[in-house]
């Protein structure tokens, strides 16, 4: 028979401590959920919700990908999941978010705490406790968060990268690194990224700065005169005939936003690096000088909104370009004789697509002198599934066994291609390659 709520947080633990209740569970489950820190992810917030409800009601066993599909994101029963991600990484981004909140003054407040351990869906609920707190501060990755402040970046990027680059880092994919010396691809993953490991000097990462268009005040005020008065305040779509707007109602905005894509590039990779007790600095690609990439291993992340992925880019096989009806894509330069490959992803208006391009590179000898790599999508599906697959040594290991042997000493291009399921990108695979 199932356990009880009662049974399940009322069992002693293994030091005799007693667990949370229902009561404090939910209570503090209300108090993460109303946090800041989820506020901007409805599908964070429906799946701990359901996996937190179902566990205090004693159904943890039954706490499987293909429910929580159904039930959480209204997938069919018989849907693909080895395409469609959507709960693992909904997993994966709410133990971000947790070890997110737990470092805010809230969460550090907090009497209970909420973990969603790899490999799990289930919950597990414990009292706070001061010998966990004193190894948090004394934590070695800790120490690579407080080296990569972001009082240090030169420009100022929005809150939420920072907060999700320090959930990251702090701990919430620890787990899901701890056994990247064995298992598949961890021999051509420590190739791929070796000199970076072995380098005493900390990796760059270019993020990428997207031009962002705000409406005007003129734009928002007549907006705000269509619409009813809202309840609470927040965001919304602008509203207004197309016939009363004008080009001065476009306000292009540089150096403040930063892209999801180009934001999960940047956690993936700086919490990898941080697992191998290896430093980072992050600076926005705008910020950056010719002068920095020649002193520094460089990750540019991001295509066309990294004027230095776009520029020195131009002398590789496999470019960037936009075709005459202005769509982005990857352009073959070097193509077999009679064939003219070029990779599109189709989108809608509203920027969505069910498929999607990328460009994972590593050159040695670039015009930089320096080791130079690349993560960038066509849009920012790719470069997220990108940023995903560079920092698994799985993932990353099956690209490579596909190479030449010795493509370590040289230079290295692949293109692949993911599917897009609920503007979330699948695990890519290859469609063309290149080493020199």
């Amino acid at each position: 028979m199932a356990a009880t709520a009662d049974d399940l947080c009322q069992a002693r633990s293994a030091d005799d401590r007693k667990a949370p209740t229902p009561e404090e569970v939910r209570k503090q489950l209300r108090g993460v959920l109303s946090s800041p820190v989820f506020q901007g992810s409805r599908r964070c917030k429906q799946f701990l919700e359901y996996v937190c409800e179902k566990s205090l009601a004693g159904n943890a066993e039954t706490l499987k990908e293909r429910t929580i599909a159904v039930e959480v994101f209204g997938r069919q029963p018989h849907s693909d999941l080895g395409e469609d991600t959507i709960v693992r990484v909904s997993a994966r981004e709410v133990r971000k978010r947790l070890a997110q909140y737990y470092v805010t003054p809230g969460g550090l407040a907090a009497e209970v705490h909420i973990d969603l351990l790899p490999g799990s869906y289930a919950p597990e609920f414990r009292y706070a406790s001061a010998a966990a707190g004193e190894a948090v501060k004394s934590s070695p990755v800790l120490t690579e968060v407080r080296k990569i402040s972001p009082a240090r970046w030169k420009f100022r990027f929005n809150w939420i990268f920072a907060s999700a680059l320090t959930a990251a880092v702090l701990g919430a994919t620890v787990f899901e690194v701890a056994g990247w010396n064995s298992g598949a691809g961890a021999a051509d993953f420590q190739r791929f990224w070796g000199p970076v490991f072995q380098s005493p000097e900390p990796l760059l990462l270019a993020v990428a700065s997207p031009i962002v268009y705000h409406a005007s005040l003129r734009a928002r005020l007549l907006s705000e005169a269509n619409q009813a008065p809202l309840p609470v305040l927040s965001q919304r779509p602008i509203q207004v005939p197309p016939e009363k707007l004008d080009g001065s109602d476009l306000i292009a905005v540089q150096n403040q936003y930063v892209g999801f894509g180009d934001m999960v590039v940047a956690t993936e990779v700086v919490s990898m690096l941080a697992g191998k007790k290896k430093q980072s600095l992050l600076r926005p690609s705008s910020g950056i000088q010719f002068a920095d990439l020649r002193q520094s291993q460089t990750l540019l992340i991001g295509a066309l909104t990294n004027h230095w992925t776009m520029e020195l880019s131009q002398s590789w096989r496999f470019q960037f370009a936009r075709n005459p009806g202005l769509q982005f894509m990857i352009v073959d330069t070097m193509p077999p004789r009679g064939e003219h490959p070029q990779w599109v992803t189709p989108a809608q208006p509203d920027g969505s697509a069910n498929e999607d391009y990328t460009l994972i590179c590593r050159i040695r000898n670039s015009v930089t002198g320096r080791l130079l790599f690349v993560a960038a999508g066509l849009k920012q599906f790719g470069t997220e599934a990108a940023g995903r697959l560079i920092a698994d040594p799985a993932q990353l290991g099956k690209v490579l066994s596909g190479l030449p042997r010795g493509w370590e000493d040289k230079n290295v291009q692949v293109v692949l291609h993911a599917r897009v399921i609920g503007n979330t990108p699948g695990p890519p695979e290859v469609v063309a390659w290149h080493v020199w």
